[in-house]
C-alpha cells in the first residue's frame, strides 16, 4: 500500500498508549519532551473527506453562508410562522449579550460540550462534505438558548438557514453557526460593515439583492430579497474565479438543491416545514439518487438523524425544545440538566462516566468580573473568570495555575500570560491583522499584507528571517522567497487551478484538474504520469501509478474505507459498527483483527489474528489507567487533578513518577531506581539546563529558536545552521562534520572530522543520482516510480534492482563486467510478509510464519533454524546454527514477569529499573563468564566489565549520542583504547581508533541514503602514509549490510551470515569489516550487543538490555525488538519502523500531498503553508494534516493544544498541520504516540515544527521526524 494519494489504507489498530516525559537525551532529533496532559482516546474511525480549501470552507460556516425563507409550511406546532415574512429572531440574538452564536474562537469549551462563558450547550456537526477547490457541505448546529432556526427546527440551525434579515435598524446576518452579526443598512454606493466580528462588507444593488464579501478570502455570498421584504435568502456562494455553490429553493422559498459548478448536486426534501432528507444526485447503483441522510422531528424539533446503517442518532427535548439527552446508533446515552437561563448544569453518562457539574457566579459589582467552574467526573474543578463582554479573562485549573488572556472588543487576544507569568502580546492593524508580536523574551515578528487584503507579503521573525511572497491581482499566490534566497513559483490555469510549481532550481510538477478541482493527473518533475479516479463523492476510486500499476478503493456512503485492492490483486476489507466505529479489519491472507468499544467510543479491547488480546482500562473521565497484555500483567497510569501524567508503572511494577511546573513542563523524572532528573526552560519554554547526578548539561539558542551549543560532562557541542535551521556544522569536542547545502536545504557536501568528504547530486525530483568521494563514486538511477534501479559501483560494478506491482524488491544482481557476483531474489506472501530469500553465495532460505507475520523457521539447504513465542511475542526458545560462545545461547527461555532470565546456559540479573547489570555463561568444570553491566540515572550503559576483567567506558554527548568508548588500563586509571564516534544527525558518519595494537588512527567512514548505508571508507595512517580503500555496501530490504564489495578488485570483500535475530558471522578469508548491523545498530565485540542509539539489542535474545523509554507508546511488549526483522527495524532503539527510512517515506509523501492539493486550489486560494503526514508505526497506516481553519479537532487534541498561541506572529494553536493530522489518526482508531510525523512546506521540503506544536506534540505524539 505505497499510494501516496490513499490516506487510510490499513485497518486502525489500536495500540497502546501512554504520554511521556521523554528526558532530552532520548531523542536526537527532539532535543526534549514535555510532559503531555493526555493519553489516548479512540474516536470514532471517521475518515476526513478530502477538502482542498478547508479554510475557507470553515469560514463560509462561521461567517455566514446560506440564508432559507422561513417555511410556507406550519412548523408542527413549534415557533415559526406560515412563511418567509416572519423574521426578527436574528435582531433578538444580535441584541442578547449573554445570547448564543459566539464565534468559535471566542469559545472557551467545558464539558461535553459546553462554552464556558455563557453556560450554553452546543453541538457542531456536519452530515456532508464534497471535495473541491470550493468544497460543498452541509452542516448543522445546536445551542441550548437559539430560537432563529429555521429548517431544523428553531435551536437548530443549518446550511439552508443562513439568511439576512432586514428591519428599520439595518441588517441581522444570521449563519449555519448560529452567529447573529448586525450591519448598518448598505446603500448602492457605500457598503457596511459590522460594528464587531468578521470584518465583511455588506453591499445591496439597485434590485434591493445583496453581497457578503470576504476580502481576505476573496468568497461572496449572493442574497436575494424575498418579495416581503424582511429577508434575503442566501442563493450562492463564489470565489473569484467562478466556482460557486448555487441554494435552490421553490416559489416559496422552500429549499431544493444545493449545485455545484463542479457537478456535485445534492437534493433536499423537505417535509412540514423542516428538512426530511438529503440525497446526492446520480451518485447510487445505476446513476440513481444515493440517499445520504434522513432527519425525524417531534413536536417541530430535530430527534433523529439517520445514516445509511439506517440506525438513529437520538435527540430528547424538553418542552422548551432543549436537548436533555442525546442517545447514539449503539445506544449510548448522554443526558443534560439546565437552569431557567438554558445554562448546563449538570451532564454525563448514567453510570457516572464523563459527569461534569457546572456552576456559574455572579458578577462582581466593582470589576463586573462572574467566576463560572466546571466539576469532573473525577471531582477536579477548573475556574474560568468571564467578562461583561464574555471572555474568558482567566481560567484557572484544578491545581490553581492561572493562565490570563486579554482581549479587545473585536475578541481579538492582545496579551496572554501563562501560569508562570509569561506574556506574549499581539498587535494589529485596522483590518485586523497581526502585524506584530512580542515574546516573553521581547523579541517580535512582525508582518506585512498585499493592499488591504490580509495576504502577507513580508513575515519577518526574531534574528531577521524574512519570508517574502508575491500575488497576482486575483490574490492568488505567485510565489515565495524564503530567508536562504529560495524562490517557489505558481502558476495556474483559466479556472485557477494550479498547473504547475516551480521549485528554487527551476524544476516543475504539473497538475490537471477536473471541474471540481481535484487533481486527475500530476506529472512529476522527471515527467512521470500519476492518474486518479474519482467517484460521485469526489473520492478517490483508482490510482494509476507511473508504471500504469492500478489500486482500487471502495468507501461506504459515510466516507469510510471499506476495501483496498492493490495492483497485484491482493484485498483488504474493513468493517464499521453503526457510528462509524471500526470493528474488523480483514487482511491480504484473510486474517482478521477485530476491536470493541466503550460506550464512548474509546477502544475497549483489541484481538489479533493469533487471538491474543489486549484490553484497555479508563477511569471516569476516560483516562486510560490500565493497559493489560494477553499474559495478564497490566500497565498503570496515574495523573493530577487537571489531569497530566505523573506516573505510570510497568507491567513489572517499576514505576517512574513526574513533576510538572504550573505551565505543564517537565521539572523532574524519577526513575524506579530513585534517581531523578531536572530540567529549567527560559521563557519560551526551551529546555535550558538538565541537572543529572550533580553533572549538569546546558543548551543556548539563537534569536530564531535555532540550538547553537550544548554542554555535558562528556561533550561540547556546537552548531551552525542556515536560515531555516538546516544543520551546516557541528563540533564535538573539537571534532567538525560540516554541510555545504543547496536552495532546497539539501546536502550536496560533507567533511566529516578526519576529512573524508562526499558529495551529492540530485535529480530534480529530489532522488540522488551520485556520490563522490576521493576513494569512490557511486550513481543511482531509478524507474518512473522513483524506485532504485541501478547502482553503478566504480567503473565497471553494478548493483541492478527489480520490484513488484506493491513496490517490494524482487531481486539485486551484483555484476562485474565478465561475472554475476551475486544474486539474491526474494518472495513475498500476499500481505508483504517475506517468505523466501535465493540467494546465490548461501542457497535458498524458506521462513514460515505464526499468525501475527512473526518468523517460527528457517528452512536452508544445511541449516534450520527455529524460533517459539509466548503471547506478547517474547522468545520461549531459540535453536540456530551456533558456533562457539554463541552456543550457549540456544535452547529455552524463562521469565520473572516480563524479565528474561535465562536463555539456554546464559542467565540475566537486572536492577530496579529493569536494566541488565549481569551476564552470566555457565561452562562445564569452569568458572562461569560473566558480564556486568553499570548505567547511568538517564538509563545509559556507561560501563562494562568483561569475563577477563577488562573494563570499558562509554561516552555520550548532550543528545544521548554515544561518542566515545574506552577500554581502560588495569588500573582504571588510563585509556589504552579509545574509538570515538561522529554523527551525522541520528545516523553514523564516522569512527576512529586508536590502539597499540594499530600502527595510527584507523577510520571507518559511512555514507547514507537515509538509514542506508551506501559506502565505507577505510583509512589506516601511519608514520609515513595514509591508506584509504572504498567500499559500496549492498543492503538487505531493511537496509542491513550483507556484503561489502570492492570496485578496485571487483570482488565482495566482506559477506554477512546472519540469523533472523541478528547474529552475525563472516568467512575468516574476508579482507574488510564493518561492525553495522541492523539500521542503526553498531556491534560491540567486547559485549556482543549491538548499540542502537538509545538503547543496546542482543542479537541472542531478541531483546533489547533495558526497557522501552517510551513504555508502551511504540510496541506492546516494550523490551523486545522488532516483530519481523526481515521488513521492520527500528533505527533509533526506540520505536518499530516497518521500512528503513520513514523519514523519507513520509517526506515523499508529504510532497506529493502538496501537489494533490495545489492541484485543488482556486483562483483566490492560497495553498496551506504547511503539509502534515503522520504514520501509525504500528499499522503502517497514513494520515494527512494540511493548516487550514483551528476548528473540528478532536477532543483530545483539543486539550492538548496550549490555550493561546505560543507563536510571535500569534498564529492560533490549532490552525498547523499537526492538530489536523492527528485528529484524523484518532478518529480513525490510532493511538498518536504511535504516529510519528513529518511537515513539509508548499515546496515540499522539511518544515520545522512552529512554537504552537513545540508545545504539545512532543509527549502527545510519536517522532517528529523534521524536527
Amino acid at each position: 500500500m505505497s499510494n501516496q494519494i490513499v490516506k487510510a489504507l490499513e485497518h486502525g489498530a489500536e495500540k497502546l498508549g501512554k504520554t511521556l516525559a521523554e528526558d532530552a537525551s532520548k531523542a536526537v532529533r527532539n532535543f526534549y519532551h514535555k510532559a503531555g496532559d493526555n493519553l489516548k482516546q479512540v474516536a470514532k474511525n471517521t475518515r476526513e473527506i478530502e477538502a482542498k480549501h478547508a479554510k475557507d470552507l470553515e469560514k463560509l460556516l462561521h461567517s455566514g453562508k446560506n440564508d432559507m425563507p422561513r417555511s410556507p409550511h406550519g412548523s408542527g406546532g413549534h415557533g415559526r410562522g406560515s412563511g418567509p415574512h416572519n423574521g426578527g429572531q436574528g435582531r433578538r440574538h444580535v441584541e442578547d449579550p449573554h445570547g448564543p452564536g459566539r464565534p468559535p474562537e471566542s469559545r472557551c469549551q467545558g464539558g461535553e460540550p459546553v462554552d464556558m462563558a455563557t453556560g450554553l450547550m452546543f453541538i457542531e456537526q456536519q452530515d456532508l462534505s464534497l471535495p473541491g477547490a470550493l468544497p460543498l457541505l452541509f452542516k448543522r448546529s445546536f445551542e441550548s438558548n437559539y430560537q432563529a432556526g429555521w429548517w431544523m427546527g428553531p435551536k437548530w440551525a443549518c446550511t439552508f438557514d443562513e439568511r439576512l434579515e432586514i428591519d428599520a435598524e439595518g441588517v441581522v446576518h444570521l449563519t449555519a453557526d448560529r452567529i447573529a452579526q448586525a450591519y448598518p443598512h448598505p446603500t448602492p454606493d457605500e457598503p457596511s460593515q459590522a460594528s464587531a466580528g468578521a470584518r465583511l462588507d455588506l453591499a445591496v444593488d439597485a434590485a434591493g439583492d445583496y453581497t457578503l464579501t470576504d476580502h481576505a478570502s476573496g468568497l461572496v455570498r449572493e442574497f436575494t430579497l424575498r418579495p416581503a421584504g424582511d429577508v434575503a435568502l442566501l442563493t450562492a456562494i463564489r470565489d473569484r474565479i467562478g466556482h460557486r455553490v448555487d441554494f435552490d429553493y421553490d416559489a416559496d422559498g422552500v429549499p431544493l438543491s444545493m449545485t455545484h459548478s463542479g457537478g456535485y448536486r445534492v437534493l433536499v426534501t423537505v417535509d412540514s416545514g423542516r428538512i426530511t432528507a438529503l440525497r446526492l444526485a446520480g451518485a447510487g447503483e445505476e446513476g440513481r439518487d444515493q440517499l445520504l441522510t434522513r432527519y425525524g422531528y417531534t413536536d417541530g424539533h430535530l430527534t433523529s438523524v439517520y445514516n445509511t446503517s439506517g440506525k438513529p442518532l437520538r435527540f430528547a427535548n424538553d418542552s422548551q425544545g432543549r436537548i436533555v439527552a442525546w442517545t447514539d446508533r449503539n445506544g449510548t446515552q448522554y443526558r443534560y440538566t439546565y437552569d431557567p437561563r438554558d445554562r448546563v448544569v449538570d451532564e454525563g453518562a448514567a453510570d457516572g462516566t464523563l459527569r461534569f457539574h457546572f456552576e456559574y457566579g455572579d458578577p462582581d459589582p466593582v470589576t463586573g468580573i462572574r467566576v463560572n467552574s466546571e466539576t469532573n467526573a473525577l471531582g477536579h474543578t477548573t475556574r474560568y473568570h468571564v467578562n461583561e463582554r464574555l471572555q474568558i479573562v482567566a481560567q484557572v485549573d484544578p491545581l490553581g495555575n492561572t493562565t490570563l488572556f486579554e482581549r479587545d472588543e473585536y475578541d481579538r487576544l492582545l496579551s496572554r500570560t501563562d501560569p508562570l507569568g509569561r506574556v506574549t502580546r499581539f498587535a494589529y492593524d485596522g483590518v485586523g491583522d497581526v502585524v506584530a508580536v512580542t515574546r516573553p523574551d521581547g523579541e517580535q515578528s512582525t508582518a506585512a499584507y498585499f493592499g488591504d487584503t490580509s495576504l502577507p507579503t513580508a513575515i519577518t521573525r526574531p534574528g531577521g528571517l524574512t519570508w517574502l511572497q508575491t500575488y497576482d491581482e486575483s490574490g492568488l499566490r505567485t510565489s515565495v522567497t524564503e530567508p536562504t534566497g529560495g524562490t517557489t513559483h505558481y502558476r495556474y490555469d483559466e479556472a485557477g487551478h494550479l498547473t504547475a510549481v516551480t521549485d528554487p532550481l527551476g524544476h516543475s510538477t504539473l497538475v490537471r484538474c477536473n471541474a471540481a478541482g481535484l487533481p486527475v493527473e500530476v506529472i512529476d518533475r522527471n515527467g512521470a504520469t500519476s492518474r486518479y479516479e474519482r467517484d460521485a463523492f469526489g473520492r478517490v476510486t483508482a490510482v494509476t501509478d507511473q508504471l500504469g500499476g492500478v489500486t482500487r478503493l471502495a468507501w461506504t456512503a459515510e466516507g469510510k474505507l471499506s476495501s483496498y485492492a492493490a495492483a497485484d490483486g491482493a484485498t483488504e476489507t474493513w468493517a464499521y459498527d453503526d457510528e462509524g466505529n471500526l470493528l474488523t479489519h480483514t487482511d491480504r491472507l484473510g486474517q482478521v483483527t477485530s476491536y470493541e468499544y466503550t460506550p464512548f467510543e474509546t477502544i475497549a479491547a483489541r484481538t489479533d489474528p493469533d487471538g491474543t488480546r489486549l484490553v484497555f482500562g479508563y477511569d471516569a473521565d476516560m483516562n486510560l489507567v490500565s493497559v493489560t497484555n494477553p499474559l495478564g500483567q497490566s500497565w498503570t497510569y496515574r495523573y493530577d487533578a487537571a489531569g497530566r501524567l505523573v506516573g505510570e508503572s510497568d507491567f513489572h511494577g517499576r514505576t517512574v513518577s513526574y513533576r510538572l511546573d504550573a505551565a505543564g513542563q517537565l521539572l523532574s523524572r524519577t526513575s524506579p531506581t530513585g534517581g531523578e532528573v531536572h530540567y529549567s526552560y527560559d521563557a519560551l519554554g526551551r529546555l535550558l539546563t538538565k541537572d543529572v547526578d550533580d553533572a549538569t548539561t546546558t543548551y543556548a539558542y539563537d534569536p530564531a529558536g535555532h540550538l547553537l551549543r550544548a554542554t555535558s560532562p562528556d561533550a561540547d557541542v556546537l552548531r551552525t545552521v542556515d536560515a531555516l535551521g538546516n544543520l551546516l556544522s557541528e563540533t564535538v569536542n573539537g571534532r567538525t562534520l560540516s554541510h555545504t547545502r543547496d536552495l532546497l536545504g539539501r546536502s550536496v557536501h560533507r567533511t566529516t572530522p578526519t576529512g573524508h568528504s562526499s558529495a551529492w547530486s540530485y535529480d530534480p525530483e529530489g532522488r540522488r543520482t551520485s556520490l563522490a568521494t576521493p576513494d569512490g563514486a557511486l550513481e543511482f538511477s531509478y524507474d518512473a516510480a522513483g524506485r532504485e534501479h541501478e547502482r553503478t559501483i566504480g567503473e565497471r560494478l553494478t548493483l541492478a534492482s527489480s520490484w513488484d506491482s506493491e513496490h517490494r524488491l524482487t531481486s539485486q544482481i551484483l555484476r562485474s563486467e565478465q561475472d554475476v557476483l551475486q544474486r539474491r531474489d526474494y518472495t513475498y506472501r500476499a500481505d508483504g510478509v517475506l517468505t523466501g530469500v535465493d540467494d546465490q553465495l548461501n542457497g535458498l532460505r524458506v521462513f514460515e510464519h505464526d499468525a501475527t507475520g512473526r518468523v517460527t523457521a528457517v528452512r536452508a539447504g544445511d541449516w534450520t533454524e527455529t524460533y517459539a513465542y509466548d503471547a506478547v511475542g517474547n522468545l520461549t526458545d531459540a535453536n540456530w546454527p551456533a558456533t562457539g560462545a554463541t552456543k550457549a545461547a540456544v535452547g529455552a527461555r524463562s521469565y520473572s514477569g516480563t524479565q528474561l532470565t535465562t536463555a539456554g546456559r546464559v542467565r540475566y540479573e537486572y536492577d530496579a529499573a529493569g536494566r541488565t547489570v549481569l551476564r552470566q555463561v555457565t561452562r562445564l568444570s569452569k568458572k562461569p563468564d560473566t558480564w556486568r553491566y553499570t548505567w547511568d540515572t538517564e538509563d545509559r550503559l556507561t560501563e562494562v566489565v568483561t569475563p577477563d576483567g577488562t573494563r570499558w567506558r562509554y561516552l555520550y554527548d548532550p543528545f544521548g549520542r554515544r561518542i566515545a568508548k574506552h577500554r581502560l588500563s588495569l588500573d582504571g586509571a588510563g585509556v589504552e583504547e579509545r574509538t570515538e564516534f561522529t554523527w551525522d544527525g541520528s545516523v553514523l558518519a564516522e569512527q576512529t581508533t586508536e590502539a597499540p595494537y594499530l600502527p595510527g588512527p584507523h577510520t571507518l567512514s559511512w555514507d547514507h541514503k537515509g538509514l542506508q548505508p551506501l559506502a565505507q571508507t577505510e583509512t589506516l595512517a601511519d608514520q609515513d602514509q595514509v591508506n584509504s580503500r572504498f567500499f559500496a555496501i549492498v543492503t538487505d530490504l531493511v537496509g542491513t549490510p550483507t556484503e561489502l564489495v570492492d570496485p578496485a578488485t571487483e570482488a565482495i570483500a566482506w559477506r554477512a551470515t546472519p540469523t533472523v535475530w541478528g547474529h552475525t558471522t563472516w568467512p575468516s578469508d574476508s579482507t574488510t569489516y564493518t561492525p553495522l548491523r541492523f539500521p542503526g545498530q553498531y556491534f560491540d565485540p567486547e559485549t556482543r550487543l549491538h548499540y542502537n542509539l538509545n538503547r543496546y539489542y542482543d542479537p541472542e535474545t531478541a531483546r533489547y538490555t533495558s526497557p522501552d523509554p517510551l513504555g508502551l507508546s511504540p510496541a506492546p511488549n516494550p523490551d523486545g525488538y522488532v516483530h519481523n526483522p526481515h521488513t521492520w527495524c527500528d533505527p533509533l532503539g526506540l520505536t518499530p519502523e516497518e521500512i528503513p527510512d520513514v523519514k523519507k517515506h513520509l517526506m515523499d509523501l508529504g510532497k506529493q500531498r502538496v501537489k494533490d492539493v495545489a492541484a485543488g486550489l482556486g483562483e483566490d486560494e492560497k495553498p496551506p503553508g504547511a503539509y502534515t503526514v503522520g504514520r501509525d508505526r504500528t499499522t503502517g497506516k497514513i494520515y494527512y494534516g494540511d493548516s487550514g481553519p483551528e476548528t473540528g479537532h478532536h477532543k483530545k487534541v483539543n486539550e492538548a493544544l496550549p490555550s493561546e498561541s505560543q507563536r510571535e506572529d500569534k498564529r492560533p494553536p490549532g490552525v498547523c498541520g499537526e492538530p489536523r493530522m492527528f485528529t484524523n489518526a484518532i478518529k480513525d482508531g490510532a493511538d498518536p504516540k504511535n504516529v510519528d510525523l513529518v511537515t513539509v512546506n508548499p515546496k515540499g521540503k522539511k518544515f520545522k515544527m512552529c512554537e504552537n506544536c513545540g508545545s504539545w506534540v512532543p509527549g502527545f505524539g510519536g517522532e517528529v521526524l523534521t524536527g
